[in-house]
């Protein structure tokens, strides 16, 4: 059978934070800067699955992983394992709270999901199993279906047969980059040129700012950027909010990038590079 505990970590503000940071500090060898092997990380992110599935199938946003969050919850579930207990505070009086602090992390409420389940032959399995029986209870699914939240770090920690689990929820600033993409032109991509050796090429692009739960900052714009095959990248549209852009291109292979950028700054990374032959 399963067991599990859920806590609320209580609303904390941004200035408060530093004051959390005062406490004792872990070693550096159990603050959880490890990474643990592929197939928990893998599990891990079937977790974040099954909370979203629970959420989105009830009209809900689905939670983004928050990094420095999971390191968190990494750290939990480890200590948990490696002291043999199971609660929200550690036997020194460690709990998520002061472990959040210690890495700095901002946030303005939070809530922690802890349990332990057997080992199920599969990471996926397991870790749906334990989300399962977080619904089952109604303080663990307060905090899977929570509207306060819009952030999430989940972290795993086998132990033979045993394995631990943490989910911290959080309510953040908006942190997750938007997303983006160059959309080929309707004329292809390989292009002859007219006789004055050019070619009017229109190149398209999408994208949209991560809906969360709460604080989505919204899309402020584009860059786009362009280079022949041997030159350096220079900007075309900065910050833009159209969606496309026509222009005569040379004789030769030109190459196209382009990222989205939202309210707060968050940038996404330049898309795979377009290319466009005029011959």
């Amino acid at each position: 059978m399963p067991a599990f505990r859920t806590i609320t970590i209580g609303r904390v503000a941004t200035a408060a934070l530093p004051a959390v940071m005062t406490l004792s500090l872990l070693p550096a060898a159990t603050l959880g800067y490890n990474e643990p092997p592929e197939v928990v990380k893998q599990g891990e992110w079937k977790a974040l699955g099954a909370v979203n599935k629970l959420r989105t199938d009830r009209g809900l946003k689905p939670l983004r992983m928050a990094y420095n969050v999971r390191l968190v919850a990494r750290d939990r579930s480890r200590d948990m394992r490696k002291y043999d207990y199971f609660s929200h505070s550690s036997p020194s009086g460690r709990d998520a709270a002061m472990l959040l602090g210690q890495r700095n992390v901002r946030y303005m409420s939070g809530s922690e999901n802890i349990g332990w389940i057997s080992y199920m032959g599969t990471w996926e399995k397991t870790a749906k199993a334990m989300v399962k029986a977080w619904f089952g209870s109604s303080g663990h699914r307060a905090n899977l279906l929570s509207r306060e939240y819009n952030y999430v770090g989940i972290g795993a920690a086998r132990d033979g047969n045993a394995v631990y689990w943490t989910a911290i929820f959080v309510r953040q600033k908006d942190h997750t980059a938007p997303t983006t993409g160059l959309i080929a032109s309707t004329t292809g991509m390989s292009l002859a040129s007219d006789w004055t050796g050019k070619r009017d090429v229109t190149i398209r692009w999408w994208g949209h700012d991560r809906a969360l739960q709460r604080h989505t900052s919204g899309l402020k714009g584009f860059i786009v950027q362009k280079k022949k095959v041997d030159g350096t990248w220079r900007t075309l549209r900065y910050l833009t909010k159209t969606r496309s852009l026509t222009m005569q291109l040379k004789e030769g292979t030109h190459k196209f990038r382009v990222r989205a950028v939202d309210k707060r700054g968050n940038k996404s990374p330049w898309k795979k590079t377009l290319r466009v032959t005029v011959h």
